[in-house]
Parts: C-alpha cells; structure tokens; sequence
C-alpha cells in the first residue's frame, strides 16, 4: 500500500533564530529538529511541496529548477546567517504537474526557475531535514490573501499525498510584528481566543465545518490582533493545509508560547 504523505503546517519563527539558538526560541527550535520527524517519515517521503509565507504573488508561483540556492530575505543578523547551505534538488517535473493540475482546477499558476529559497523554506528544513536528501518544491501564496482561493489550492495539491509527496505550509499562527515588539513579557497570552479558535476548527471532524472557519476566520474574536489586516501573509499557508488534509480532521501537534505571550500552533493531517 503506497504511503499517504502528511499535510503539515508548521511556524518558521523570525529570521534565522531557530537556527542561531535564540532562547526565546528554542521551544520551536526542539519541535522542527526533534519532533516533526514524529508526523513526517523523512525515509519514505519522495518529495516535499513547501508553501512559504515569505512568498507572495498575484498567481500562484512554484520553484521549478533542479537548484535553487538560498534567498538571505532577513537583515540585521550575525554574518554566519547569511553562509547557509541548504542543497536539497528541486523537481522540474513535479513542478510542471503541479502547474497542470492547478490549471485543470481553473487556479493560475506559473513557473519560476531562478528564484531561490526563502527563509520560510530553509531555516525549518534545515532542522527538520538536515541531510537535505529530500526533493522541494517552494510554491508561493497569493497576495491577495484571499482565503477560499487558498482553500482550493489546499485541495488540488491534497491529491499528491497519494503519491506519498508531503504538503508542508510554513507560516506562524500568529504573527503581528509590533506586538513581538512591544508586548513581550506580558504576564498573560496575548491571542488565547484566536489560538482557541483555531483549535477548535482545525480538528473539527467534519471538513465543511473546517472550510467554512477557515474561510471565515477574519471575522473571530482575536482574528485581526493575530494577524492585521492586509498583513495576513503568515496565516495562509495553514489555510492551504488545511484544505489539502482531505477529509480526517486535524491534529494539532504543537503549542507552545514564545516569550510567554504570544502562543504558537502547528497541525498536521494525515491518514491512520
């Protein structure tokens, strides 16, 4: 019986501090190194479709070069962070099928063969696969931020998995720049509701329920605290898993809080 891959989402902290030991992050830290590899058999896996935050387009784009190098999109940080090697193939072929059958679902797609990996793609895969032995394919969302649209891409791509290609989204459940600025320390969890919220949808059983909060997820207690508005570019790669889980709900498989305030989530789908 051919492995059906997992659809995971999961968040790539700020810049390289995952990756540059940053106490505050090292609760995320010890999940991509030590406990993804619980959810994502790195033996059996024969490719990985990774939807980045850090890229945004008005049609879905998709890595599609044999190579890609690394794309340094962060500044202000130690010199080594910018010496990152991370040699992972990429997959023309499986690019192209994923732009056929995007096209044959009526989304618009392109290719892109130069751009490199972004931060969004290496500092986790760094942790999660370190031999980088695995095939990537880095597809961007939509800047339109539009959250049915990234529902659909979800469910094109879900067919994949049967081919034991995994769906990675790497985001952040919560990502509101001037709060990690100023609001770190605070002595309660700045987004429990919308963290609450989430939880709640994403491992509901029945993938209707799933749909319709995700798709109506600006319009919950917390929403825009979490994510401000027209700056939710962090929040639709969960949204693309999520419709490419298929029908078993979710499974959350990661919570933590990152200074203590703000509180982080990671969930994966996948068939038992």
């Amino acid at each position: 019986m051919a492995l059906i891959a997992p659809a995971m989402f999961v968040n790539h902290g700020g810049g390289p501090m995952p990756l540059l030991g940053d106490k505050d992050h090292a609760g995320l830290t010890i999940f991509l190194r030590d406990e993804v590899k619980k959810h994502l058999n790195l033996e059996e896996v024969k490719a990985i479709i990774l939807v980045t935050a850090h890229w945004e387009e008005d049609v879905v784009t998709i890595s599609s070069s044999k190579q890609h190098n690394l794309y340094f999109d962060y500044y202000g940080f130690p010199p080594e962070s910018y010496k990152y090697r991370y040699d992972a193939p990429g997959d023309p072929e499986l690019a192209e099928r994923i732009h056929e059958n995007l096209a044959k679902a009526g989304i618009n797609s392109k290719l892109d063969p130069k751009r490199g990996w972004d931060h969004g793609v290496f500092v986790p895969m760094m942790l999660i696969n370190p031999a980088a032995n695995v095939p990537i394919i880095q597809m961007s969302v939509l800047s339109n931020q539009d959250a049915e649209q990234h529902y659909k891409l979800g469910q094109v791509l879900n067919q994949f998995r049967k081919e034991g290609i995994a769906i990675l989204g790497s985001g952040m459940s919560y990502h509101n720049m001037r709060e990690f600025m100023y609001s770190r320390g605070k002595s309660y969890v700045v987004n429990k509701d919308f963290d609450d919220y989430l939880n709640q949808i994403c491992t509901a059983e029945s993938e209707e329920v799933r749909k319709e909060g995700l798709v109506a997820w600006r319009k919950q207690k917390g929403a825009t605290e979490a994510h401000p508005m027209h700056a939710a570019e962090h929040f639709m790669p969960l949204i693309v898993i999520a419709g490419a889980g298929g029908s078993k709900p979710g499974q959350r498989i990661f919570n933590w809080d990152m200074s203590g305030t703000f509180r982080l989530s990671g969930f994966v789908w996948k068939e038992e």
